[in-house]
């Protein structure tokens, strides 16, 4: 915060004080003994005062932008206290800690997927490292649900974020941090933190976002600065992309779409710098296809010749029939709209398209000079790329109804990455406006920032309640975890007691969970023995 104080000589001015009736004695006072002219009439002393809450106030405001990202970490780490173990998650953990070779383990979609091949196992290799840190830490009578990819992915996420944001799209330290607080501040991002799922999404997101920044900094760059390795760096991050989750291979051809757009265009547009749209393609489209390869030969045989079976892909074939349901898009639009009010402050979609709208129209009007072919190109990516997030959902809600059906499902996991890209959206366009014109208009960003990170928070106590008290899912899953969390106040698993006794898990049996987490830790590890009083003779 700056204050810019204009000095003026008083001294041999005449001052003419202002006589006011008051309202309520009908008195006469002299207003000279007001605060705000006794200011202007000694500008000289109260200089002084201003520039030294300036130069104090400005470091202040600074230290807080950095730590609120912090602050919001740590909060999403305990937005569920112990966090939340999924039913699904439940089964995982005890599927993880089998004496098993690990590449067995890793490839074999029928039990970590239920049969549902989806050609993800490298987030399969995050569960089982969340399982068995899990099981370690239970081993050492401590019980924590959330996750440890949820943890550091989401600090990786950060990192990621900050060095692109700074590096690449050159915003500032500030601008950066209140943007990434914005993201840390959803409910989507908050939510999914603690919960004890799936690792494909968190891992995904930070997969994404280094993709999108590389590719980035690639495009806009002259084709002659665009070597072997930023190449081959580029190929290795969509293909990372593409086998964490199904969504990744998606955003890896929607990408590569909208990349073929601009090269088509580039001529119409009379573009000065060679970019290296074409080479980029080039890369992805290789991308695409070792990731085909992967999913429909490579995954499938390695799996045969590990476990004995070939996956079914069922999961993967949606029939065209099922978009043809009139209800769909309507679905996705509402699902969008939902989406996009979580990440700005639970503002409405209606009033935050109206807001833009008039902006927009207002920055054009004073400056028609932005109406240019290389500001509607920026425009027409910005559409396309909505218009994929659109067709996503679709096949989301096509592929798997119960994400639009069981409220809950909106708030958490399933939408991670979509708010991952309108951040990088937002950072993008921010990108786009020069330097001192982005210094103009920081203090007002930065003031709408803030205001929509405290709309998130403070909505934060109704969405809990929202999926606390959904009895189609989530809820669910909330009460298990909190009696577990009860349980293990009062009745932790007997350590000593499972390491002399080595009989089978009670794999159904919920309330004997935990003990049975404990009992397959310790005959992972070894410790376990069997009880001489159960030896036959």
């Amino acid at each position: 915060m700056r204050f810019d104080v204009e000095i003026v000589d008083l001294h041999q001015a005449e001052v003419r004080l202002t006589i006011v009736r008051d309202a309520l004695n009908g008195k006469l006072r002299l207003f000279s003994s007001s605060f705000s002219i006794q200011i202007v009439a000694n500008l000289d002393k109260f200089r002084p005062l201003a520039l030294g809450t300036g130069r104090y106030s400005r470091p202040v405001l600074i230290a807080a932008a950095y730590l609120l990202p912090i602050a919001l970490i740590i909060h999403a780490i305990t937005f569920w206290g112990r966090g939340i173990i999924d039913n699904e998650a439940m089964e995982f953990v005890l599927n993880y800690l089998l004496k098993r070779p690990l590449l067995a383990q890793i490839f074999d979609p029928a039990v970590n997927d239920w049969g549902a091949y989806q050609a993800r196992e490298l987030s399969y290799l995050f569960d089982l490292i969340d399982a068995r840190v899990f099981a370690f830490l239970l081993d050492r009578h401590l019980l924590v649900f959330v996750p440890l990819s949820g943890v550091l992915g989401l600090i990786a996420f950060s990192a990621v974020y900050y060095w692109g944001a700074r590096k690449i799209f050159g915003l500032t330290g500030v601008m950066t941090n209140m943007l990434l607080s914005l993201f840390l501040s959803c409910i989507v991002v908050q939510a999914s933190t603690p919960v004890f799922y799936r690792s494909a999404k968190i891992i995904l997101s930070i997969a994404l976002l280094a993709f999108l920044f590389y590719t980035f900094s690639i495009v806009r760059s002259d084709k002659r600065n665009l070597t072997a390795l930023k190449c081959a760096t580029l190929f290795l991050l969509g293909l990372l992309m593409a086998l964490c989750d199904r969504q990744g291979f998606y955003y890896l051809v929607s990408t590569t779409v909208v990349l073929l757009m601009l090269w088509l265009t580039a001529k119409p547009r009379t573009v000065i710098v060679e970019h290296p749209y074409l080479r980029v393609i080039l890369v992805n489209t290789g991308a695409i296809g070792t990731t085909i390869f992967y999913n429909r030969i490579f995954a499938p045989n390695l799996i045969h010749a590990l476990n004995g079976y070939w996956p079914n892909f069922w999961y993967q074939h949606l029939p065209w029939s099922e978009f043809l349901d009139p209800s769909l898009p309507v679905k996705a639009w509402y699902f969008f709209q939902q989406q996009v009010s979580f990440f700005f402050g639970n503002v409405p979609f209606a009033l935050l398209a109206a807001i833009i709208a008039i902006a927009a129209l207002l920055i054009v009007r004073k400056r028609r000079a932005m109406i240019n072919v290389n500001n509607l190109t920026v425009l027409a990516v910005s559409l396309a790329s909505i218009a994929a997030i659109f067709v996503l959902i679709v096949t989301m809600i096509a592929r798997h109804p119960d994400i639009y059906s069981i409220r809950d499902h909106s708030f958490w996991y399933y939408t991670l990455t979509i708010q991952v890209v309108i951040l990088f959206g937002i950072s993008a366009w921010l990108s786009f406006f020069a330097p001192a014109d982005r210094s103009l208009f920081n203090p007002l960003f930065h003031a709408l920032i803030v205001i929509l990170i405290g709309s998130n928070v403070l909505a934060y106590a109704r969405q809990r309640q929202i999926m606390i008290h959904s009895t189609e899912w989530f809820g669910t899953q909330y009460e298990h975890s909190q009696a577990f969390a009860a349980q293990f106040a009062t009745a932790p698993p007997a350590r000593e007691k499972l390491l002399r006794n080595s009989n089978d898990l009670f794999w159904d049996d919920e309330a004997h969970y935990l003990e049975n987490v404990e009992r397959a830790y310790l005959h992972f590890t070894g410790a376990s023995r069997p009880d001489p009083d159960t030896q036959q003779p």
